[in-house]
């Protein structure tokens, strides 16, 4: 049966720093879901938001930029990368944790997956590329790399 010949076939070997890297994105972004999900339903649900939902909704549909969004609902657009560690108590608060705790969660995952690359696996190149990578995506976050917000 042509069946039982397709599962018969060889298959190719994952290496070890493509899998700890698949684990760590994909336990990452389950909690990510969990942490926006929960600040959603906050947002939605009780009034302990920074920006009320539906004036931050109409405002995007109507094709404010960030920051008359921010300026014509809280008075000026927060400081820094990470405004939302003063409102955790806020539903968009929560939700911007749990964004980024998604963006986060690529950084630990690339340096372990570097550092298998490095020690077990034996690729250099991979794991010095893997290691740049993981570099500029914490400039980025740490706001080191200015990001383009409009």
């Amino acid at each position: 049966m042509p069946h039982e010949q397709q599962d018969n076939a060889p298959h190719p070997e994952i290496p070890l720093s493509g899998i700890l890297y698949g684990d760590i994105i994909y336990w990452g972004t389950i909690v990510s879901a969990i942490i926006t999900l929960v600040g959603q339903v906050v947002s939605f649900v009780t009034q302990a938001n920074h920006i009320p939902p539906s004036v931050m909704l109409s405002r995007i549909w109507e094709g404010q930029k960030v920051q008359a969004i921010w300026e014509d609902t809280v008075g000026t657009q927060p400081a820094g990368q990470h405004w939302y560690f003063d409102v955790l108590h806020t539903g968009d608060g929560l939700t911007q944790l749990g964004i980024a705790v998604g963006v986060f969660i690529v950084i630990p995952a690339i340096l372990v997956s570097a550092l298998v690359m490095f020690t077990k696996e034996k690729r250099p190149f991979f794991g010095t590329l893997a290691t740049i990578a993981a570099l500029i995506t914490l400039a980025s976050f740490l706001g080191i790399l200015e990001l383009p917000v409009g």
